[in-house]
């Protein structure tokens, strides 16, 4: 469908104006149509998406009535006069002519060069009474009638010669120039208008406006749903009855904009910014955009994180939690119900039974999960140094601190979870700073006065008794029974049966892949001493176990004696045989040197297989950096005494 359509009121227009619409190069959809049969299908032409219609006359005028569109009338030009003039002279006696003023007025100067006079009558508009027009000229002697079609119809009722004033190829071309014009705007206006209903509409803002008597002219979803009134109820209205509150009004006397003042809107506190809309000095509106104080704070949140840039996010799902046995299974149910409610939850598990896992889990399947998951280690920071991580300081609240402060993780894990792993270390004075976290949901930074609201869900973990250590009073009783809200207990590897191997294999498999060699098989005797040992370190220390065989370990199969190494079980030496004296000494001597060059040569290997990072050795290796710092420097001392 062209965007312009040329609704003719006869055929010879409309001829012209295919011509002209050649040689522009235009998409025009030409129609021949007069007075109610063109404003007709002006209405069937709006409705299939065309923008802009030209016509001519009293067809022009009653479109206009009809649609809401612009119509751009061809006009009558000086040369359409001047040919239906030497027309009507061929009738001989004086010319009239009855049109509206624009048309008469452009008379004078073409009398003047024509050197002869017209009888004229002025139309105030296309529906002006005809009729009475061309009496008039009658009755002033006019013998011949110039105009447009229905001036020149009723010229001939009353029995007057009569001429149509024709559009010629000129009028036509001006005219689709002009309505080529006005599409331009139109779409630039539709654009901006676009661009302004979706500023509006997906403003975090709500957008109120007003006109000079103080009713609403725009009023935006934001406001809708803050306010509950519907926007096609609302604008219209003055605003004293949609929203009293907001006092928008005043601005049109006083003509001073008004910025961050805190309102009640229905249920909601917001921020509300007042500006008067001033035109050549006269306060002619306002507008008003209110922000959620909620939204606020969480907009603040985020702005925070990605300042911190920490990347606090959980990682472990439960389906990454693996295991099959009664026990296992019983924690993983009540964890997923835990995760459902917002309701704090303590962990209770020995050391590396996976609380961790269990909080990332719980956090992901939770209405939180979108939010950030922020995990600390009570026991691995001194008290002051957790105290700041905990809570933030401003500037200048101790020696070194950073510029312009730091946000505690309290303030990051705002709208998501804090995971306070190990908190039955922490000090007494640092229990009753987290207390007031789960009471009053607020904190405040080491060395500020501000109070800072947070909303977060804190899951907290311990592998001590913390009842025990309430009676002791090691633990305050209060914090206890506020974390204790929901309990979760991880059984430790030890009671979960068989799923000691399928872990096992499970690691074993995931770090020969990084290693690329292939994963090795456990013997019955191998499998057999994984379910018989204790596993005092619970699955970190099965998975350190796998680490240290996946690097050791280069056959198909992995024996139980490969195993008992990676466990650091080492067979006790047999009792000295009476008479063996001095042998059975050497022997033991011997095998205690066999086992400190296996161990020199193992750590020399993961040494160069971790690029000499000495942290990552020690990792695969399962021991402390301390530990591995150590045998080193017995190495070296050994090496240099071999030199000497």
């Amino acid at each position: 469908m062209a965007e312009i359509a040329f609704i003719a009121p006869y055929e010879d227009l409309a001829h012209i104006a295919r011509q002209v619409s050649l040689e522009l190069g235009l998409d025009l959809s030409i129609h021949v149509a007069r007075v109610e049969e063109g404003a007709n299908l002006a209405r069937d032409l709006a409705r299939n998406g065309c923008q802009v219609i030209v016509s001519r006359g009293v067809t022009a005028w009653l479109i206009q009535q009809a649609v809401d569109l612009p119509v751009v009338d061809v006009p009558i030009g000086g040369y359409d006069i001047l040919r239906a003039y030497y027309q009507a002279k061929q009738f001989g006696g004086p010319i009239g002519i009855a049109d509206v003023p624009d048309v008469i007025q452009g008379l004078e100067s073409l009398e003047t060069i024509l050197g002869d006079t017209f009888l004229k009558y002025t139309l105030k508009n296309q529906d002006d009474d005809i009729r009475r027009g061309i009496m008039a000229l009658k009755e002033a002697g006019a013998e011949v009638i110039i105009g447009k079609i229905a001036m020149a119809r009723e010229a001939r009722n009353f029995g007057l010669n009569s001429v149509i004033i024709t559009s010629g190829k000129e009028t036509v071309y001006q005219a689709l120039k002009e309505a080529q014009r006005v599409l331009q705007v139109r779409q630039q206006e539709k654009r901006r208008a676009e661009q302004f209903k979706a500023i509006l509409d997906f403003a975090y803002d709500g957008i109120i406006a007003l006109d000079e008597e103080g009713r609403i002219t725009v009023f935006n979803p934001v406001a809708e749903k803050l306010s509950g009134w519907r926007a096609e109820d609302a604008i219209g209205r003055p605003v004293t009855e949609v929203i009293p509150a907001a006092q928008c009004h005043i601005l049109l006397q006083t003509g001073r904009p008004e910025l961050g003042e805190l309102l009640d809107i229905g249920n909601t506190r917001v921020v509300a910014n007042r500006v008067p809309i001033i035109v050549d000095g006269r306060t002619v509106g306002v507008v008003t955009t209110f922000q959620n104080i909620s939204s606020l704070q969480s907009l603040e949140h985020k702005v925070r994180r990605r300042l911190a840039g920490r990347g606090h996010v959980a990682k472990y799902t439960f389906a990454d939690i693996l295991g099959e046995s009664p026990s296992l299974k019983e924690s993983v149910r009540l964890a997923r119900e835990y995760a459902a409610v917002q309701s704090t939850v303590l962990i209770h598990g020995e050391t590396g039974s996976g609380k961790e896992m269990f909080a990332h889990a719980i956090h992901l399947a939770g209405p939180r999960q979108n939010g950030p998951f922020v995990a600390v280690n009570c026991a691995a920071l001194p008290e002051n140094l957790l105290e700041s991580e905990l809570f933030g300081y401003a500037e200048g609240a101790f020696t070194g601190a950073r510029k312009g402060g730091k946000p505690g993780l309290f303030e990051l894990a705002h709208e998501g979870t804090i995971f306070l792993d190990e908190i039955g270390e922490m000090s007494p004075r640092l229990q009753a700073r987290v207390l007031r976290v789960l009471e009053e949901g607020e904190i405040m930074r080491l060395g500020d006065d501000r109070i800072i609201p947070v909303n977060v869900r804190v899951i907290a973990a311990t592998h001590r008794n913390l009842a025990q250590m309430v009676k002791e009073q090691a633990f305050r009783e209060d914090l206890y029974y506020r974390i204790n809200v929901l309990n979760l207990e991880i059984p430790p590897l030890r009671e979960r049966g068989a799923d000691v191997l399928l872990l096992a294999e499970h690691f074993l498999q995931e770090f020969c892949r990084q290693l690329q060699r292939p994963a090795g098989n456990l013997t019955p005797e191998a499998a057999r001493e994984l379910l018989q040992y204790q596993w005092p370190g619970n699955i970190r220390e099965l998975r350190n176990c796998m680490e240290r065989l996946a690097l050791r370990c280069h056959g198909t199969t992995i024996s139980a004696a490969e195993v008992r190494q990676a466990l650091g079980l080492v067979t006790v030496p047999e009792p000295e045989v009476p008479g063996e004296g001095a042998a059975g000494e050497g022997r033991i001597k011997r095998l205690a040197g066999q086992v400190s060059t296996l161990e020199r040569g193992l750590i020399k290997r993961v040494l160069a297989e971790a690029g000499g990072n000495k942290a990552e050795a020690a990792r695969r290796l399962g021991v402390s950096r301390t530990t591995l710092w150590r045998k080193l420097k017995e190495e070296n001392k050994i090496d240099k005494a071999g030199k000497a």
